[in-house]
């Protein structure tokens, strides 16, 4: 493949209790860092107020559910933090739109995005901070790039609550293959709970999904290797995860969009 590969990462919560998901981003950008991603083509979105919270007993530490990672935190690009975390700016970070004045994902026809997205959501909608992003606008911006040529490959994978609820319109010939870990009536679970910081580390589709990427060759790990590896992972049998799109994507392996 002669293109580039993009990376969005989004933590879309604050605050020491959702701890969870700024660690399961910090952790993802580690791993994929690890696997020669340059930092140009990885955007980071976390509100960046746990490394030095007040309740944090080990400051400047977050930790990971991978053991061999015990501080996931230092290295991590703050793209957007604070209030600059929401879905106006995430729109326009992932279609390309420069007016943000930040970094963006300039992809181009050649090219392939990743989007790794962890929070709490409603009902058609995934959460930021003080904002929501609606399941219209993200597959709004999804076909506009497709219409666009602003990509030949994308995966998402979202863990959130009711996460289904927005792909359901996701259409399977706009080469978009979009995980989620949980249907539209069921909420995310919470895993890994650590005792000292009294906080969960991730959530159980996350934490499969961070673990399965430490684990594997990326040249031969499939999507579907994934998908089926966070279904028998996940405990709770009434929490499945889901796929959607273009399902022909799931036998691509992880580096096509996670290998440089």
């Amino acid at each position: 493949m002669s293109g580039k590969k993009w990376v969005l990462l989004v933590a879309g919560s604050k605050g020491w209790d959702n701890y969870r998901h700024q660690a399961n981003v910090c952790c993802a950008y580690q791993l994929i860092k690890k696997h020669g991603i340059p930092d140009e083509q990885i955007v980071v979105m976390i509100y960046d107020d746990i490394a030095n919270n007040p309740k944090n007993p080990f400051q400047g530490n977050i930790a990971s559910v991978v053991p061999q990672m015990p501080n996931i935190y230092p290295g991590v690009p703050k793209d957007y933090s604070s209030v600059d975390v929401n879905p106006v700016n995430f729109l326009a970070t992932l279609q390309g739109d420069d007016t943000t004045m930040k970094k963006i994902i300039r992809s181009g026809t050649n090219d392939n995005i990743f989007v790794y997205m962890s929070g709490t959501g409603g009902q058609g909608t995934f959460d930021f901070p003080e904002q929501s992003l609606g399941a219209a606008d993200l597959i709004g911006a999804i076909n506009n790039m497709h219409t666009a040529k602003k990509f030949s490959k994308m995966v998402i994978c979202m863990d959130s609550d009711f996460s289904k609820s927005m792909f359901k319109d996701l259409s399977p010939l706009k080469n978009v293959y979009a995980v989620t870990s949980c249907d539209d009536n069921t909420q995310s679970y919470l895993s890994d709970r650590d005792p000292t910081r009294d906080v969960y580390l991730s959530d159980q589709f996350s934490s499969a999904w961070l673990k399965f990427i430490h684990m594997n060759d990326f040249s031969s790990a499939t999507l579907k290797n994934q998908f089926d590896f966070i279904t028998k992972y996940v405990q709770k049998p009434q929490c499945p995860p889901c796929n959607f799109g273009d399902m022909k994507l799931s036998e691509c392996p992880l580096s096509e969009f996670l290998l440089n």
